[in-house]
């Protein structure tokens, strides 16, 4: 059997991998000189590009086209489709075994979907394989991993599920091993650890509902308990921003609210944060102060992420994912929420995925507004990666950036 090869898709397609001759010169874009994908036509000199290659060279040069004219889309010419229609590709996975010949217009949904040789993970041990062994994998030799979770400490297999009632139960006894343990008899006291219980149901209750709007997203089963979408208060009360936590679970969470104001040998016009900023290291994470958004027009999207106590936020370079990392790789940390905002998109999509010793452990989506900061809490402890995704979008040439105003960590 051939050798796993781990291989990310990319959004080129050399003309290596095209079965027969090609007229180079009609169906490859003059950005990377591949085979065109997911083509977009420049109204005014009518060459075309891969839509991901001209929505990079846009935002380093807003509404210039390559070929040095006013850049304005349109769609492609329809005999430039059927060039293209006619293609027949090698799958990206033959490495791996697969012999097939694609259609061009088959192939993303073959490589994402469809190939018996892609490699895949299986959801109950997290073994990885490809997609063709999986099936007689889980029926004779998966030993299933357990599972932990990150609000009652409750340890159960993927398949079994984890109830939201059972959750809160286990919850419950906890609250009163405390309130036992510190041998409270005055009832004031008492009432306010029942007051929290209360405030888990009426938690829970809201986070059905925010399920169900995530939902119609399209969203990824969420194994975790959603949280609802809170609204910071007015810029002009800046501590009341301050979530209220509710944790009956834990000791009082030691919580330490990073912002992206204290950035040393900062760079006007933004940079890379710092590996080692706040304790954390950041990966494909970017600055962005106040002062050049408004002096550079394209930027707008940013402008609500400023008030009066805000002058610097973050973002992901060129719509991609961030991770954010202790450098201690044995240390874990918690995230109980981060202020977001959408810079360019309304009802964006943000996956939100916690790991530890490399296993995912947990997955949320939340939905992202345009002009407009919202609080997410997340409240998971015991992590040792936070990876923040983008839902990816088509048909733009807008890149899928967010931005961040704060993250509130649990250590």
């Amino acid at each position: 059997m051939a050798a796993k090869t781990k291989i990310v898709r990319t959004e080129s397609l050399s003309t290596d991998r095209v079965d027969g001759c090609v007229d180079d010169d009609i169906i490859t874009c003059p950005i990377c000189m591949n085979i065109i994908w997911k083509p977009v036509t420049c109204q005014v000199c009518e060459n075309s590009f891969c839509l991901k290659c001209i929505r990079l060279w846009l935002l380093e040069k807003p509404n210039v086209c390559p070929f040095r004219c006013q850049f304005q889309e349109r769609k492609p010419s329809p005999i430039l489709m059927k060039l293209l229609s006619r293609l027949k590709l090698t799958c990206q996975y033959k490495p791996n075994g697969c012999m097939l010949l694609i259609p061009y217009e088959s192939l993303e949904k073959h490589e994402l979907s469809e190939c018996l040789f892609r490699l895949t993970q299986c959801s109950e041990c997290s073994k990885e394989m490809f997609y063709n062994e999986l099936e007689n994998h889980q029926n004779n030799d998966c030993s299933p991993k357990e599972l932990t979770c990150l609000k009652c400490n409750s340890v159960y297999y993927r398949k079994d599920g984890h109830e939201t009632i059972d959750c809160l139960k286990k919850q419950k006894e906890k609250i009163h091993e405390i309130a036992h343990s510190y041998d409270i008899k005055d009832s004031a006291q008492k009432s306010r650890f029942c007051q929290k219980i209360v405030e888990l149901y009426k938690r829970q209750e809201a986070n059905r509902d925010y399920a169900q709007r995530n939902q119609s997203h399209g969203e990824e089963h969420d194994w975790t308990p959603s949280a609802p979408v809170y609204t910071p208060s007015s810029p002009a009360h800046p501590q009341a921003t301050s979530p209220n936590v509710v944790d009956p679970i834990s000791t009082p969470l030691r919580l330490s609210s990073v912002n992206f104001s204290l950035i040393h040998q900062k760079h006007k016009d933004g940079a890379h944060i710092p590996n080692g900023y706040a304790g954390f290291n950041w990966e494909n994470i970017y600055y962005m102060f106040e002062q050049h958004v408004r002096e550079n027009i394209q930027l707008r999207g940013f402008l609500n992420a400023y008030n009066d106590s805000r002058c610097c936020v973050a973002y992901n370079g060129r719509g991609h994912a961030i991770l954010i990392y202790l450098p201690n790789a044995s240390n874990t940390f918690g995230i109980h929420s981060f202020e977001a905002m959408s810079a360019y998109h309304d009802e964006f999509q943000l996956k939100v995925s916690g790991y530890r010793s490399k296993a995912l452990l947990a997955v949320k989506n939340v939905i992202l507004k345009r002009d407009e900061l919202n609080l997410f809490e997340i409240n998971w402890d015991h992590i040792d990666r936070l990876v923040l995704t983008p839902e990816r979008i088509l048909g733009t040439n807008k890149p899928e950036t967010f931005i961040l105003a704060n993250l509130n960590f649990v250590l």
